[in-house]
């Protein structure tokens, strides 16, 4: 039986392997672990500063006010960091000391712990499909030889290289004036594309967390 390839069939194929490698590339963004401190009984704290770990000024304010109108709308006041410290320190008991004179009473500090690059190789393929036309109850050929060609064709998936981002961010919120942390969490971000979406997703993630544990007020 001769071989014949069917342009049409691998070219879907070649589509649907696109999709799927579409659909596994899709950006997203979760919570992966939570922690919060059960001896903390002190309830939904009334001062929060949103301070972002990040040498670049611009980058630090535009998380922090994103971060900020996420958590927004209750009783517990959050306010960017950068409204009152305008430089990042090195030294905590510095900016412990700022915030204190302020009245905050709480701080939440977030920072991208990691960025992973995640690679899967698909190896090239050969797939065989059957197939051909059904036209009913009457013979589908008009010829001995139109069968010849239909009963298989062969598809070729050349193969590929895909490559996942993984951003890991930690947040830790900081019951003050003891420096003590209260509640950690940990997001994961596949295949971010924009870093607006990115933190307007993990802002959102955080704030349902922190009320879910009365540690900041619901609106």
């Amino acid at each position: 039986m001769r071989v014949r390839h069917n342009q049409s069939r691998s070219l879907f194929a070649g589509v649907a392997i696109c999709c799927a490698w579409l659909l596994a590339s899709c950006a997203s963004t979760q919570m992966t672990s939570v922690w919060r401190d059960s001896q903390y009984t002190g309830g939904p704290l009334k001062k929060v500063a949103i301070i972002v770990v990040n040498k670049d000024d611009v980058a630090r304010r535009m998380v922090e006010d994103e971060t900020a109108r996420s958590l927004a709308g209750g009783r517990t006041q959050v306010v960017p960091s950068y409204t009152v410290i305008e430089k990042l320190v090195k030294d905590d008991t510095t900016i412990k000391n700022a915030l204190l004179a302020q009245g905050f009473d709480g701080a939440l500090v977030g920072r991208l712990a990691a960025l992973v690059e995640d690679k899967t190789y698909r190896p090239p393929a050969t797939y065989v499909t059957f197939g051909g036309p059904y036209m009913g109850a009457g013979p589908a050929y008009g010829t001995f030889g139109g069968y010849y060609g239909h009963a298989y064709t062969v598809e070729y998936d050349p193969g590929y290289t895909r490559v996942d981002t993984r951003a890991v961010v930690e947040t830790i919120l900081y019951k003050l004036p003891e420096a003590k942390p209260i509640w950690t969490g940990t997001t994961e971000s596949m295949n971010p594309k924009s870093r607006g979406e990115v933190v307007e997703k993990i802002g959102q993630l955080i704030g349902k967390s922190l009320r879910s544990e009365k540690l900041i007020d619901a609106p």
